[in-house]
């Protein structure tokens, strides 16, 4: 009964698995880079320098600027998080359209960004995906994650001496060796992938499970607008229209961070100057799980304070931890790294799931002269994932620096040129593996990774003046690390590679040798 159960869990991990992989390989992958969103960010606006200014001293720029443009709603970002650079300040023109203006927080200099899809678009797409309506990603994404889960609990269930497993490592090429790495990729950070995929699922119950919602505010636009606007404190002040004298926004931010005992200040918002009805809102910088909408309101005309949201109660606080959690809100840049090696294991364990589909059924395959058409249209499919989205990634980086910087559609093209590289891979991966020549499309297009990934510290080099050396010089640890990490995947890329190359060189010896001694034989 037991030895059955387990093979049932065993068929079902390995289809889910394999169903699955693909668009779970790209939300693990997509998902891994965004916990380095901001610093690609910096990375792909090379011209816009990053700056560490305290908010006191950023204060003088701000006022200047309100006092020019004679705003009286707005709000300010300051330069004190890894996620803001440099001085922010949103407001609303004389039409009413929403602008924001980023500043050089020491001189007030106005800073040109060029467009870029940046690394928020590559986060965006692990649950956003692309060129889909919104709810639609939201649907798949949510399956993929359900399935997902699936797949981790049955893996467990198979593996019944998983952690046994963990320190067993048998070499070659035989399917035990991919088995084993696939079980070390997965038990090396198994509560990771426990928690990211049940968090990933949470922070999307809103919009895949609305039916309660619904039954207490309505189904349609306005019922979730309700919903928001209560449940998150989405509340807006209007304007009263009577006079009543405001106090400075030095004195303001004084009373605030008084209030907030000391906390450091992220940010600060200042709506209907003069006005009987003017309020202050300023916020701490997030550092712990559940401290990412802390926020304190004061009358901006008396300096009283109206409201203060700190360490959010019940569901919120629960849903604010899972959010935190599962995106590294509170991380350090120690702990960061620690998220972004732990995700590329979680990516790991899928690719290597999928070879491993493979390469069980490679032997056969090979004795009947390249398999089916299912097992090679697969493989195909496979490799166009594993080795077609990386390389689109790569692309990604280059098309920022190579595309014109005064091109309208710039940061549209970035994120093109991605699927347009992944899309092509996987297309001439398909074919060749259907034509039987998927041992040449592996070594080709794993050598075309390569040096992708190798070009993008050339290409940076010439195009910016933060090339390696330079970057080291000058302590510019993003660009180091960027060029790093590509120089990093290009070596791996090359040497597996090389490694195919020999692999299915001497399979192929093998399969000759076979061969020529079964026709000896019938000969014989």
């Amino acid at each position: 009964m037991k030895s059955a159960f387990r093979q049932s869990m065993a068929w079902l991990h390995t289809w889910v698995g394999l169903l699955l992989s693909w668009i779970l390989f790209f939300i693990f992958l997509t998902g891994t880079l965004g916990y380095f969103d901001d610093e690609l960010d910096d990375w792909m606006t090379p011209e816009t320098p990053v700056f560490s200014v305290s908010v006191e001293d950023s204060m003088p720029v701000v006022k200047r600027f309100v006092d020019n443009n004679k705003l009286d709603n707005y709000s300010v970002r300051f330069p004190v998080e890894r996620s803001q650079p440099f001085l922010t300040i949103s407001y609303r023109d004389e039409n009413n359209k929403r602008q924001r203006v980023n500043l050089n927080p020491n001189t007030g200099e106005e800073l040109t960004l060029r467009a870029t899809a940046g690394g928020q678009t590559l986060y965006r797409m692990h649950y956003r995906l692309r060129y889909m309506p919104k709810m639609v990603a939201y649907y798949i994404v949510g399956v993929a994650t359900m399935f997902m889960f699936l797949a981790l609990i049955t893996g467990v269930v198979i593996h019944k001496k998983i952690f046994k497993e963990f320190f067993t490592f048998r070499k070659g090429t035989k399917p035990t060796a991919w088995l084993d790495g696939h079980n070390l990729m997965s038990v090396m950070s198994l509560p990771f992938h426990f928690m990211i995929t049940f968090t990933g699922f949470l922070l999307l119950l809103y919009s895949l499970m609305p039916l309660i919602m619904n039954a207490h505010y309505g189904a349609g636009k306005e019922g979730k607008d309700a919903f928001y606007k209560e449940y998150f404190n989405r509340t807006s002040v209007e304007k009263s229209g009577v006079y009543q004298s405001s106090l400075d926004i030095d004195r303001l931010l004084s009373i605030g961070q008084k209030t907030m005992e000391n906390k450091p200040v992220a940010w600060m918002s200042l709506s209907h100057v003069n006005d009987a009805n003017s309020q202050f809102e300023i916020g701490s910088v997030h550092q712990t799980l559940s401290d990412s909408r802390d926020k304190w309101v004061f009358d901006a005309n008396t300096g009283k304070l109206l409201d203060a949201q700190v360490g959010h109660e019940s569901s919120k606080s629960f849903y604010y931890a899972l959010r935190s959690l599962h995106e590294g809100l509170f991380a350090s840049t120690s702990l960061r790294w620690l998220y972004f090696l732990t995700g590329l294991f979680g990516t790991a364990m899928i690719a290597s799931g999928m070879v491993l589909w493979t390469v069980k059924r490679r032997s056969k395959s090979i004795k009947e002269g390249g398999g089916s058409f299912g097992y090679r249209f697969t493989e195909g499919l496979n490799l166009g994932c594993l080795i077609g989205l990386p390389s689109g990634i790569a692309v990604y980086l280059l098309a920022n620096r190579l595309l014109p910087f005064d091109f309208s559609a710039r940061a549209a093209a970035e994120v093109n040129s991605l699927f347009i590289t992944w899309g092509t891979i996987s297309l001439i991966a398909v074919v060749m593996a259907l034509l039987k020549k998927a041992d040449a499309a592996w070594v080709k297009l794993t050598y075309l990774a390569g040096v992708l990934f190798a070009s993008v510290p050339v290409v940076n080099a010439m195009t910016t003046k933060f090339g390696f050396l330079n970057a080291l010089l000058s302590k510019n640890w993003v660009f180091v690390s960027v060029d790093l990490i590509c120089t990093l995947v290009s070596i791996i890329c090359i040497a597996l590679a090389i490694y195919l190359q020999k692999l299915f060189s001497k399979e192929r010896e093998e399969t000759k040798a076979v061969q020529q001694r079964v026709l000896s034989r019938t000969q014989a």
